[in-house]
């Protein structure tokens, strides 16, 4: 008769295999699609630093919107939206794909979470915009005389108003605001805001402030003598008086750091503020307006000394 002899295993011995599948799991490395609005400028350059930052631990691919078909077939744990076309892409993508979204504004971004249905992918994501905080500390720092702040708001009623209006107010500061109706001339608008403020403060609304418009909105407050600031370097090399923005290489440093939590815990951070940010001058503008400015660097560290 055969006999067969069974050979006891202990309990450490199913413990380490069960140690070793995790281990080999864990050997097998994320996976984050990045997918770029378009081509070239700052959304290659926020792509190409996240892929710096993060190849030593993760498989990154690129895409962009126009070969979105690429992402057919792969199954990334993440998937990073770089701007808002990209943004609306992917959200519009029945997928459970957590999504990270970069280089949207706030309200944008909001909108997006707004139209989910229940059991889309969950969405996070780092706002293109400044916290109205730090934008209005950096008022006071920089032009301490400019009480009175216009700002220009598109058709649709802007959810945060209520929120930038008390940040104003406790920092002794008055929002004057209009809103471009639809089909109303925004220079139009403008020329009824201009004689009532100090300066003019630039959010990222498109349907107000873009490539068609920001050159005649510069020289109309130029005209008026009235300083502008912007939320981008382009802005200020345009003719604002100075901008407060994220570098590319700083909302990929965000967005990687972002990942890393992600990847750990399975989830997304919540949407937040970009973490860190840049002071741009003019001073030929501030000359040419009669203003003096403090340099970037100072100017940075005193309203960093604020946070």
């Amino acid at each position: 008769m055969l006999r067969l002899y069974l050979r006891p295993v202990s309990l450490s011995t199913y413990a380490l295999a069960i140690i070793l599948c995790i281990m080999a799991r864990a050997a097998i490395p994320a996976e984050v699609a990045i997918v770029l609005s378009e081509k070239g400028g700052v959304y290659s350059e926020v792509a190409d630093e996240m892929r710096r930052q993060l190849a030593a631990e993760t498989k990154v691919s690129l895409h962009d919107t126009a070969t979105l078909s690429s992402l057919e077939g792969s199954k990334p744990d993440f998937l990073v939206a770089v701007g808002a076309k990209a943004a609306q892409a992917l959200a519009a993508r029945p997928a459970p794909t957590p999504l990270l979204v970069t280089l949207l504004p706030r309200t944008a971004f909001e909108q997006l979470v707004a139209g989910r249905r229940r059991g889309d992918r969950p969405m996070s994501a780092i706002f293109l915009d400044q916290p109205f905080a730090r934008q209005l500390n950096l008022i006071r720092l920089a032009l301490p005389s400019a009480k009175r702040i216009g700002i220009l708001l598109g058709a649709d009623p802007h959810p945060h108003f209520y929120e930038l209006n008390i940040a104003a107010m406790e920092r002794q500061l008055h929002i004057q605001a209009l809103q471009v109706e639809k089909g109303q001339d925004i220079a139009w608008t403008l020329q009824r805001l201009l004689p009532d403020i100090d300066l003019l403060l630039a959010l990222p609304e498109p349907a107000v402030f873009n490539a068609g418009t920001i050159q005649m909105i510069l020289l109309s407050a130029y005209r008026q003598q009235i300083p502008m600031i912007g939320f981008s370097a382009a802005y200020t090399r345009a003719g604002a008086i100075l901008s407060l923005h994220t570098t590319p290489q700083q909302i990929a440093h965000q967005a990687g750091d972002m990942l890393r939590i992600a990847l750990s815990s399975g989830r997304l951070p919540a949407p937040q503020p970009p973490r860190e940010y840049q002071v741009s001058t003019n001073p030929h503008v501030a000359r040419s307006l009669g203003l003096a400015i403090e340099s970037e660097q100072r100017l940075l560290q005193r309203l960093q000394s604020m946070e």
